[in-house]
Formats: C-alpha cells, sequence, structure tokens
C-alpha cells in the first residue's frame, strides 16, 4: 500500500506541479544573474578581478551562500546584513512542499486512507514525497544558476573563486584559501539540510496548521541568519558559514549527524501524531 501511496503522491504532488517548477527555474535564473552585475561593479572598484576566470559554481554560492559569521558587538567588523537572496532560496523551497501534503489530506487523501485502513503509510508516503520533492526543487535551483552563470560567459566548473566572498559578507582573515575552493560538499549539505529542514516543516504542519508552520520556520531561520549556532540547523544551507570556506565555519560531519536525528525524529514524532489524533475530522490545510 505505500507504493500506492507514493506513486499517487509523485504523479499528483510533483507530476501535475509543472507550473510551480517552470516558475522556480525562471524566478532562480532571474536572481542568478544578480552575481553578473555585481561582479560588474567589483571590477570597476578593483580591476584584479578580471583576472580571475568566473565559474558557474561562483553564480550558485552567491545565490545559496548566505553571510558570513555575524559579530554580535555592534560596530565591529562583520556587523549583521540581511542574506536576502539566501532568505528567498530557503523559504521558497520550505514553500514548494508547504501545502500538498495536508490539501490531499483534505481531499481524496481520507478516502484512500479510509480504504487502505493504514495511516502510517500515508504519513511515511508523504515524508518520501517531501524528501523527493525538495531534491526536485533543489536540483532545478542549482540548474537554474548554472545555466545563467553559462549564459553570461562562465567557465561550467564547481571551483569558486575567493571574490564570491565579499558578496557574502566574509572576513577575508577567516578564509580558508586565498584562489578557490571546491564547493561540491558545500552543494550536497545544503540539499541536506533543506531536506531535514522541509521533514520538520511537515511535522509542524501536523502539530499546527501549514501556514502556521511555515511561518514559525521563518522565524527560525532568521534567528538563525544573525546566530551562527547548530542549534539553529538553517546554519549548514550558508555555504559562507560552512568549515570548507571559512576556519570559524560549522563542521558538516556533526552537521550530518545532526541533521539525520533531526529528520528521524520528525517522522517519528509524525508517526506517532498521525496514528493517535483525529485527523479524518480535522480541516490541516
Amino acid at each position: 500500500m505505500f507504493i500506492k501511496f507514493l506513486d499517487h503522491d509523485l504523479r499528483y504532488g510533483i507530476g501535475r506541479a509543472k507550473k510551480r517548477l517552470i516558475v522556480t527555474f525562471i524566478m532562480f535564473f532571474f536572481l542568478s544573474i544578480y552575481h553578473f552585475w555585481t561582479l560588474r561593479i567589483f571590477e570597476l572598484t578593483d580591476p584584479q578581478y578580471l583576472e580571475s576566470p568566473v565559474t558557474t559554481a561562483d553564480y550558485f554560492l552567491a545565490l545559496i551562500g548566505g553571510c558570513g559569521k555575524v559579530n554580535l558587538i555592534s560596530g565591529a567588523e562583520n556587523d549583521f546584513v540581511m542574506p536576502t537572496m539566501w532568505f528567498v532560496f530557503v523559504l521558497w523551497m520550505q514553500f514548494t512542499s508547504l501545502y500538498y501534503p495536508f490539501a490531499e489530506l483534505n481531499g481524496i487523501g481520507k478516502q484512500l486512507m479510509v480504504l487502505s485502513g493504514s495511516r502510517g503509510n500515508w504519513w511515511l508516503s508523504k515524508c518520501v514525497w517531501t524528501i523527493i520533492n525538495t531534491i526536485t526543487n533543489y536540483l532545478i535551483v542549482f540548474a537554474a544558476s548554472t545555466i545563467a552563470g553559462l549564459c553570461f560567459g562562465a567557465k561550467p566548473s564547481m571551483q569558486a573563486n575567493w571574490y564570491v566572498s565579499r558578496e557574502l559578507y566574509m572576513k577575508v582573515d577567516d578564509l580558508t584559501s586565498s584562489t578557490t575552493w571546491n564547493i561540491w560538499s558545500v552543494f550536497l549539505m545544503t540539499g541536506f539540510t533543506m531536506i531535514v529542514l522541509a521533514l520538520v516543516q511537515l511535522i509542524l504542519s501536523l502539530i499546527l496548521k501549514p501556514v502556521q508552520s511555515y511561518f514559525v520556520l521563518a522565524g527560525y531561520l532568521f534567528a538563525g541568519a544573525y546566530i551562527q549556532n547548530p542549534v539553529f540547523f538553517g546554519n549548514y544551507a550558508m555555504g559562507a558559514r560552512n568549515a570548507l570556506l571559512v576556519s570559524t565555519g560549522l563542521t558538516m560531519p556533526f552537521g550530518i549527524l545532526l541533521g539525520i536525528w533531526l529528520a528521524v525524529l520528525s517522522i517519528g514524532i509524525g508517526y506517532f501524531v498521525f496514528q493517535y489524533r483525529d485527523i479524518l475530522g480535522s480541516d490541516l490545510s
């Protein structure tokens, strides 16, 4: 029965969401172009930027990099600068998986659940759908930024240049390289973080409601942008706070363990709540 639930979710939750997937591509294609104009400004003020071969990794890192560690002492270097591009990225990623699970439950989902007699399979199917949906949208964002870079003459490479650190307000003294970084691990860690946050949002939507859970998660992410701490798991989605790029960054092994724990906890709590809550008589949309 689980396979039937999942097949239904993939066909209706992703297969019939082509417009949303297209919007995702178009939106992040144009947002990625912002890096091109920023680079032109840097080149005017500092000609050495002309010597650096621009790569598609630069475009992607500029899009999802966030901002460097904030110095909480007022007036000190690295005061807080709102990572607007990063916020658009993470909030859109969470929005893409916000409504379908419970909109489906308030529609044909209740009938399917009654016929199958299995709440657990329905919940696990939605968890797997959330993971697949997040991966799909994340790959579209990556493709959009890569194609945008290629359109503006960037070299296809996952080697990001150090100059992106200026765009992300990173402290120069903390950089782990004065030339380039291979950001494959940043790419994977960011995607993993998006999956974990989507699962956390799913359980919050079950306990609260989708809109309320979205705003709770947005507030949590905002706090994390201001304070670099593993407690705010969204920090692991910021390339500018990854130990690969900066000596003061967060280490990925601990982030992976923490993420697995959060994901398993979210799925487990949701499974338990779903078994005993009056779902069929509730409106969770």
